[in-house]
């Protein structure tokens, strides 16, 4: 098959896939999130910005090991994402508008209140895994737009997501819940952020939560009640 035909193929496979289901479009906004992320990442001043380390920081260790779940965030938004767009479009549609409310909106705090953090540890020799990917993601990403931790916003969202549709078994949401727990709190053991940037991301999380999913929670909440009595 030559080269042109796959491309039509690809192409109109794609189109059938956003005919059935009808929030996969919202996927688009990822890229879109991705090249506004690094254009604001370039653009942050070096100096002068809103530095967010507190004197409890200094009391959190720097542990190399838990690079291994900080980087897990990724995989794990595909593990949530893909299966929930497949078959559970509704549960989808709450887990892109939650991420995109508040992914969106920490990339306009960046840029009204630049931010940072100075708790990256100095001269660490790459002596196992642990330091080595962290190595790369510090040679990769700068220290600043630290506040909310994305990390945090999206890993709550994950474990929402997992209760909230009934395609993930209860293994599954315990898995996901385990790892993006660990994931979380890998963003201070491995000095990514600061603990008020997790603080922040939670507080910033549970209201946008309460708003996006407050018609399933009240649906359960009835349930228990009609159950109750």
């Amino acid at each position: 098959m030559e080269l042109t035909g796959i491309i039509r193929k690809a192409l109109r496979t794609a189109v059938d896939f956003v005919r059935t289901h009808k929030y996969a479009w919202l996927v688009l906004y990822f890229p879109i999130y991705i090249v506004a992320f690094f254009i604001i990442e370039q653009n942050t001043p070096t100096s002068g910005y809103w530095v967010t380390d507190l004197p409890a920081d200094n009391y959190i260790p720097f542990i190399p090991g838990f690079a291994v779940f900080y980087i897990i965030w990724y995989p794990l938004f595909a593990a949530v994402g893909i299966p929930t767009l497949i078959l559970d479009g509704d549960a989808f549609k709450r887990w892109m508008y939650y991420l995109m409310v508040t992914l969106s909106c920490t990339l306009v705090f960046d840029v009204l209140v630049p931010n940072g953090q100075h708790l990256r540890p100095e001269n660490v020799q790459v002596n196992g895994l642990g330091t080595w990917i962290m190595s790369i993601i510090w040679a990769a990403d700068t220290p600043t737009n630290v506040f909310p931790s994305m990390h945090v916003l999206g890993c709550i969202g994950d474990i929402i997501c997992c209760f909230d549709s009934k395609i993930f078994k209860p293994w599954m949401r315990a898995v996901i819940t385990v790892l993006c727990v660990l994931c979380m709190a890998s963003t201070v053991l491995v000095k990514q952020h600061a603990f008020i940037d997790t603080v922040g991301a939670v507080a910033f999380a549970v209201p946008v939560a309460l708003v996006v999913w407050r018609k399933r929670i009240f649906r359960r909440k009835d349930r228990l009640d009609a159950v109750r009595n």
